[in-house]
């Protein structure tokens, strides 16, 4: 049974009617769903990130982390300052993201995930582009 929101009338990718605990009445579902988006891609670097680091040798990398791999990899950057600039650098970029999602929030017409961002011009065509969305959320959800 769908949840009786106007949030779930299944214009939006990947929208099944799921939720159970009628969070969605609660929240702002354009919130949730750019919150589902930026995590799925971040987890889909960081599942892409765990196999390249094994099969791949960058150069300079050696000399920097010798062959730490995963946990101790992290380890060493934490050690060396890298991740505190990762992190810097991060929260730079997440506050230009935090305008474009108060925007949204108060009645803008941006999507939720959609920054705007398509230099090879891929969302001309409608039917490809609801399908690579469907595709980007349901592989966030498997990583």
């Amino acid at each position: 049974e769908r949840p009786l929101t106007p949030a779930f009338d299944g214009t939006w990718a990947g929208d099944v009617g799921f939720d159970p605990l009628g969070i969605s009445s609660l929240i702002d579902v354009k919130w949730l769903r750019e919150a589902e988006l930026k995590h799925g891609r971040v987890c889909m670097l960081a599942s892409t990130g765990m196999i390249v680091q094994d099969v791949a040798k960058f150069p300079g990398f050696a000399s920097a982390f010798g062959d730490a791999k995963m946990t101790a990899l992290h380890d060493a950057a934490v050690k060396q300052g890298a991740m505190q600039q990762l992190l810097v650098w991060i929260g730079f970029f997440e506050l230009f993201g935090f305008v474009a999602i108060v925007q949204m929030l108060q009645g803008g017409d941006r999507q939720p995930g959609d920054f705007g961002f398509d230099p090879l011009n891929l969302a001309r065509n409608e039917a490809k582009l609801a399908r690579r969305q469907l595709v980007e959320l349901k592989n966030g959800r498997l990583a």
